[in-house]
């Protein structure tokens, strides 16, 4: 059975136009976030929906748990029409959204916690019961009564993240679940994921643009790019479309980024070109079949024009990799 059933989903937001430094005009242009976008997540199954921002994650998200009216499509929730039977589909779904707003910073932790609880009619004896266990999951016991207002914004995360739990969902949305959060406590929380899929039996879609996460915890994953999908698979078919290529990323300094895109460096490889935040050195980074050749031709151009190499590095296939496969540009770019 497909716990989620996502069939040509489109949607659309409309947007003023500013024309250079002028005030906002009255036209609106259409900006597509989803486009005949199709997924299937079977039940009891864990997925990742891996893309940058503004790929379409938080939107598709936001559709499954009725925040959102779709354009066009169809999408079922547990067997439920997202239209038709709206209620059904928010009983089935326990829904960790990204960003701070989706708590009330007037209330204390465990008074949202309680106000949640009680608008999914969770009986109030277990209620309190199952509060205390998730502010002790999250590290939030002795926060409990403070503020949310207070709170700092890795703590707002976490107890985002119990607020999630706090209905016992058979089907859980994570969207960036691990944003804002320190190695330690985002370890903690992809640990939790790992028991509310393994050993609950939660059917899981995670959003996020942590690739690493993705490859540690999904068992498929899609990758999404300008609202739709490029490619789905487990992590291993992914990374074996690529078998026969490895990564090259080479760090370079003195050697100003417009020099090399007048060079030729091999036809058959997408470079990826990118300057440091500091402006003191570029990377270069590309898939090859024959790493040899590639190497000497981009040393050879490097030492002519004068280059510093800092760092060369030769690996296996990333998921990065496939998304820069499979959409021609970077991840982040």
């Amino acid at each position: 059975m497909d716990a989620i059933n996502v069939t040509n989903l489109t949607k659309t937001f409309l947007s003023k136009r500013r024309r250079g430094r002028l005030p906002f005009t009255g036209e609106r242009i259409g900006i597509k976030a989803l486009d005949e976008l199709s997924l299937r997540v079977k039940d009891g199954d864990m997925v990742g929906l891996l893309g940058p921002n503004g790929a379409g994650k938080t939107t598709l998200i936001k559709i499954l748990s009725t925040l959102i009216i779709p354009d066009s499509g169809t999408v079922k929730v547990n067997g439920y029409d997202i239209l038709k039977d709206s209620l059904k589909v928010r009983e089935s779904l326990g829904v960790m959204l990204t960003g701070e707003r989706t708590l009330y910073w007037k209330l204390t932790g465990r008074e949202n916690l309680l106000y949640f609880s009680r608008l999914y009619h969770v009986p109030k004896d277990l209620a309190r019961r199952r509060i205390d266990e998730l502010l002790a999951l999250v590290g939030l016991k002795e926060k409990s009564d403070e503020l949310v207002e207070n709170y700092s914004t890795g703590q707002r995360v976490r107890l985002g993240f119990s607020k999630a739990l706090i209905n016992d969902a058979p089907i859980m949305l994570f969207d960036e679940p691990t944003m804002s959060l320190d190695p330690q406590f985002s370890r903690h929380i992809r640990n939790t994921i790992r028991w509310l899929n393994e050993e609950k039996g939660k059917t899981i879609l995670l959003a996020t643009q942590n690739m690493l996460e993705a490859d540690e915890l999904c068992h498929n994953i899609s990758i999404i790019d300008q609202g739709k999908i490029i490619v789905s698979g487990s992590p291993s078919e992914l990374k074996a479309k690529l078998l026969e290529k490895r990564s090259i990323k080479v760090i370079v300094r003195n050697l100003p980024i417009k020099e090399i895109y007048t060079e030729n460096l091999l036809n058959d490889v997408k470079w990826t070109i990118k300057e440091s935040d500091d402006g003191q050195s570029i990377m270069l980074q590309g898939m090859v079949e024959d790493e040899e050749n590639a190497l000497s031709v981009l040393l050879e151009m490097i030492a002519k024009k004068s280059g510093k190499v800092v760092n060369v590095t030769v690996n296996e296939p990333s998921l990065e990799d496939v998304f820069l496969k499979f959409t021609g540009r970077s991840f982040i770019g």
